[in-house]
């Protein structure tokens, strides 16, 4: 397609990022919802590591993969840490599973509802914790025991003193857990055939507990250790994405957002994978890069743009590691969703967007993956939205890139918002949550598909706080239909502890509730993911961990640690 020259020019610049410091602790603005500053040890550092070279990038729509760089070796190290550099290591395979994707002998298939861990999962989940809680800071050990609460801050002075937090929660697992059998096949794929199953892909859709990428981000770092790392999966440009925003900061200017945001029509619904779009304004430009250079783990090697082409959009020049920009035609008949594909060597590189033109350019989002088999997570929360906001995204912008990504599961997490639809007869929701399903289904006929449903939110009544009788009305509508579409689904207020339960959590010490009872802090958000992640994987381990390499937890029940005072120095989770 020809060039116009009245049109803007959108520049593209990726690099690689020069090593810098960084120190023990780290600071994270959430997003306008959530509201906290957390802070974070620093994982632990792989040393050695070759500097990556400046070559250039391969700039391609459809693409071979390019050849292993020859510093490939020096960045073996990036692999899951409980594998130790061996073959079956690379592929994410555990040392007690013995055979990857078949049942081990002796086990029973008609296993107990309860999570199979072993010794390696165990430090798996420890790891995911510390990546986002800091080191000494989660809630269980790497012997899946319960931390006790004098080894995390307290608030001081409350009356009787508060329950220990870290004690908080409980496994719950996956109702209709027969709708997961594609994801787990995909598992055992990717774990016994990584040159034919090269990823496997989930993709979270939900309102401000997903957006907050703090569940999700634990299921990605623990599900990575095991599978492999894939790469961060997609990043919403001008969207903040919660905690992996971290991770890859999302900088921009002259950028806005858009996105549904109410429950009535928007003027339109050009928002792709996400549900939202960065639309450019002059001498706009948006930039993502690796907070860390050196840290392995966030290295990457594949990088895809997202972006609309429509009747009024701008022209595209792609600019690689400085050199002159190539340009992408933008323009079309009709609005249509494009992407373009970047690949280069296994490292740590800058993508800098830039706006040249007064023409408004719709940007959707980067995806930020390896070449390496993996596992890879796309966060897609939006704060306020509904699971109906679906149904007023185009189709022509949502449904092929989502086909594009092909999620083995993908995660539907709503109902808080919904909740407080007084005014919304219940039979109406349950009307376009069967129309957001069915829609899903027809995208997606053969993905695994999960419901989660919100945890307790309650209201102030008096000097307490009662359960909405909404939610449960919500809750038992999405019971009722996540097995009519061949979905599972996961009670987060069952696993909170029911009615009462988030005033407890908002009282816990340290808190794992948010002062708003409706959002949880960034501990209680681990707890959420460490749960579902054992829910997700129960029927997988059960059928092939043997029961002589399973290890038995026992969680400390949750008024252990209660009243003890916290040691000198220890961070804090609060809001």
């Amino acid at each position: 397609m020809g060039l116009r020259p009245e049109a803007g020019q959108l520049k593209i610049a990726v690099g690689v990022v020069a090593p810098e410091g960084v120190g023990n602790d780290a600071q994270m603005s959430a997003f306008s919802v959530v509201c906290y500053t957390l802070g974070m040890t620093s994982v632990r550092r792989l040393a050695g590591l070759a500097a990556v070279g400046a070559a250039g990038l391969a700039l391609t729509r459809s693409s071979a993969s390019p050849e292993p760089p020859k510093h490939a070796a020096a960045l073996a190290a990036v692999a899951p840490r409980n594998h130790e550099g061996t073959a079956e290591a690379e592929r994410g395979l555990e040392p007690a599973l013995g055979v990857r994707g078949t049942p081990a002998e002796g086990v029973d298939l008609a296993d107990a509802r309860e999570p199979v861990y072993t010794s390696a999962i165990l430090r798996s989940r420890a790891h995911a914790q510390e990546r986002i809680l800091g080191r000494d800071q989660g809630t269980e050990d790497a012997w899946g025991h319960t931390v006790p609460a004098r080894r995390v801050a307290l608030d001081e002075g409350q009356v009787p003193p508060p329950v220990n937090g870290n004690a908080l929660g409980s496994f719950v697992p996956v109702e209709n857990e027969p709708s997961l059998a594609h994801f787990q096949a995909a598992l055992a794929a990717l774990s016994t055939h990584p040159e034919q199953k090269n990823k496997v892909r989930i993709a979270a859709y939900g309102a401000s507990h997903t957006q907050a990428d703090i569940y999700t981000s634990y299921l990605r770092y623990y599900l990575q250790e095991r599978f492999g790392n894939g790469g961060p999966g997609f990043m919403p440009l001008g969207m903040e994405r919660g905690w992996s925003q971290h991770d890859f900061p999302v900088r921009s200017h002259n950028f806005h957002v858009e996105y549904v945001t109410s429950k009535g029509p928007p003027p339109h619904g050009r928002f792709g994978l996400s549900g939202s779009a960065a639309v450019s304004k002059p001498n706009a430009w948006v930039r993502v890069e690796p907070r860390d250079g050196r840290d392995p783990d966030l290295a990457a090697s594949q990088y895809r743009l997202y972006y609309a082409a429509e009747p009024e959009g701008a022209e595209i020049s792609v600019s690689v590691d400085g050199e002159p920009a190539q340009s992408l035609p933008t323009r079309a008949d009709s609005v249509e969703a494009r992407s373009s594909l970047f690949e280069r060597p296994l490292g740590w590189h800058s993508v800098e967007v830039r706006s040249l033109g007064n023409a408004p350019s719709r940007l959707f989002g980067l995806s930020i993956e390896r070449m390496q088999p993996g596992l890879v997570i796309d966060t897609l929360g939006i704060r306020g939205t509904r699971a109906a906001t679906l149904l007023l995204w185009d189709p022509a912008l949502w449904e092929e890139p989502l086909r594009q990504r092909d999620p083995d599961l993908v995660i539907l997490a709503y109902g808080t918002n919904e909740t407080t639809d007084g005014n919304q007869p219940i039979e109406e929701y349950a009307s376009s949550l069967e129309q957001v399903l069915a829609r899903v289904r027809q995208i997606l006929p053969q993905a695994s598909c999960l419901l989660v449903g919100p945890g307790d939110f309650p209201k102030a009544q008096g000097d307490g706080w009662v359960t909405r009788p909404r939610l449960l009305e919500i809750i038992a509508e999405q019971r009722r239909q996540a097995p009519r579409f061949g979905c599972g689904f996961w009670d987060a207020y069952r696993f909170m502890g029911g009615a009462g339960s988030m005033a407890e959590w908002a009282r816990s010490s340290p808190r794992l509730g948010a002062s708003d009872h409706i959002h949880l802090t960034p501990r209680g958000y681990v707890r959420m993911g460490m749960s579902l992640g054992d829910a997700l994987l129960r029927a997988y381990d059960a059928q092939r961990v043997p029961r002589d390499a399973r290890v038995t937890v026992q969680r400390a029940p949750e008024g252990a640690g209660s009243g003890v005072s916290a040691a000198a120095g220890a961070g804090s989770d609060s809001l």
